[in-house]
């Protein structure tokens, strides 16, 4: 039931954001905005976020590597593909990392173990994302960061980054666990698993060679997602620098990813107009550079909702004999 209401709640509000973003657009703008798309950069975008696909599935994969019997790269891709469609296309509160964690967790027979490791991989990748952020701010953060804005941000994420090299501590995990989680574990079942996968880590720290991998993976996945966000925009004519959209995009992927709406629609434009805006790009081409991102994923997931119905059938097929 309370799946079923908060499923509703996030339709509600996505159909609420997109509503607000689009009740002042101008539409013949929008529509000539996307009609004048350059099909060379754009396509430049779509091999370079394939490209990201095979190098976030490697990045699961190499996780996979804690368990003795890893499933292979091309099942996990599979599962990959469908917990992406998980993710982007349907309103449900299942998260699509949880799909894709049960039947990699499956395959190496540990369920609980699955989840939790693509737990971890979506870590990796805010840990990532964190990473280029406060590279690009202190290279060319004064190109969008105004005034005290630079420093806020500055701030933040070295408190972030300092506090993620601190859990990496026993010591401290045991001292912060006790200092303010033990007290609301309690009263948010989320942060039970949240504990869980943190205690999973650290029973699985010693093999740091696979986190290093992943998190070199990372690096390059996510070049290449930010990289085939400029070629979007290029194939609009929008003129903002590449370094530029290493601070844009992180704060638009992490603020996407606060689940209050369906597959983020809504959050995520809402955040591409109002930071391009600043700009001087206009809502309708900040829109269309959003929608013809998000697209692609689109796009790529229907591969993976078709393996997902594949899986099913194949299973009623064994069931049936």
């Amino acid at each position: 039931m309370k799946k079923t209401a908060f499923t509703i709640l996030r339709v509600l509000i996505t159909a609420i954001l997109l509503y607000i973003i689009f009740r002042n657009l101008n539409f013949a703008q929008l529509k000539s905005s996307l009609y004048s798309l350059k099909l060379i950069p754009y396509a430049i975008a779509v091999l370079l976020i394939i490209g990201n696909t095979f190098l976030l599935t490697e990045r699961v994969h190499v996780l996979f590597s804690v368990f003795k019997n890893r499933p292979s790269y091309f099942k996990t891709l599979k599962y990959y593909l469908i917990g992406l469609f998980f993710n982007q296309t349907l309103p449900t509160s299942i998260g699509g990392d949880s799909i894709k964690g049960y039947f990699l967790g499956k395959d190496v027979g540990d369920i609980a173990g699955g989840i939790i490791i693509t737990f971890i991989d979506r870590v990796i990748g805010v840990i990532t994302m964190l990473f280029y952020l406060f590279i690009a701010i202190l290279i060319g953060g004064y190109r969008i960061l105004q005034g005290k804005e630079f420093f806020y941000l500055l701030a933040i994420v070295i408190l972030i980054i300092i506090s993620v090299i601190l859990l990496f501590s026993h010591r401290f995990s045991r001292f912060f666990y006790s200092l303010t989680f033990k007290k609301v574990e309690h009263k948010f079942k989320f942060l039970h698993q949240v504990k869980e996968a943190y205690k999973f880590f650290l029973s699985t720290k010693k093999e740091k060679k696979i986190y290093m991998l992943s998190f070199i993976n990372s690096i390059f996945a996510q070049i290449l997602l930010v990289v085939a966000v400029y070629f979007v925009s290029i194939s609009l004519g929008i003129n903002i620098h590449l370094l530029d959209y290493f601070i844009i995009m992180p704060i638009i992927f992490i603020v996407s990813m606060i689940p209050i709406s369906i597959g983020g629609f809504g959050v995520r434009e809402g955040v591409f107009v109002y930071i391009l805006g600043r700009y001087g790009v206009s809502s309708e081409k900040a829109l269309s550079l959003s929608l013809l991102f998000i697209i692609i994923f689109i796009v790529i997931s229907i591969i993976g909702g078709v393996s997902y119905l594949t899986l099913h059938k194949e299973k009623g097929a064994i069931n049936g004999k």
